[in-house]
C-alpha cells in the first residue's frame, strides 16, 4: 500500500473528507437547533457525511485508475480511517453539545410563543 507519487491528490482527497466533516457538523447543528430533534438530525448528519465519503472515494479510484491497484487501495484505506474518525468525532461532538442546541430551540421557541404588546 503505497501512497507516493500522488501527493496533491491525497491532499485534494484529505480536504475533500474533511470538508464533508465540516458540512455534516453544521447541518446536524443548525437543524437541531431548529427542530430540538437530536437523534434524528445526528442520523441524517451522519449520512450526509457518509455520502462525501462515497463522492470522496468514486473521486479517488477515478484518479487512480489508470495508475496501479495497490494506489487505490492504500487510498481506499487512509479513506476509511478518516471516515471511521470523522464519523467518530462528528456525533461525539454532536453528542457533547445537544444540551447547548436544544437550549438554543426552546429559547427559539419561546420567543415566537410570546404574545406582542401593543
Amino acid at each position: 500500500m503505497t501512497l507516493e507519487g500522488s501527493i496533491p491528490a491525497i491532499i485534494f482527497f484529505i480536504l475533500f473528507i474533511i470538508i464533508a466533516l465540516a458540512v455534516s457538523y453544521l447541518y446536524g447543528w443548525k437543524m437541531i437547533e431548529m427542530t430540538g430533534l437530536f437523534g434524528s438530525q445526528t442520523f441524517v448528519a451522519s449520512i450526509i457525511n457518509l455520502f462525501l465519503w462515497v463522492l470522496a472515494v468514486f473521486g479517488w479510484f477515478l484518479y487512480t485508475a489508470g495508475r496501479g491497484e495497490e494506489l487505490f487501495f492504500g487510498g481506499l484505506v487512509l479513506g476509511a480511517v478518516l471516515f471511521v474518525l470523522g464519523e467518530a468525532a462528528l456525533i461525539i461532538t454532536l453528542f457533547l453539545r445537544r444540551e447547548r442546541f436544544i437550549e438554543t430551540y426552546h429559547e427559539q421557541s419561546d420567543r415566537s410563543n410570546v404574545p406582542e404588546r401593543e
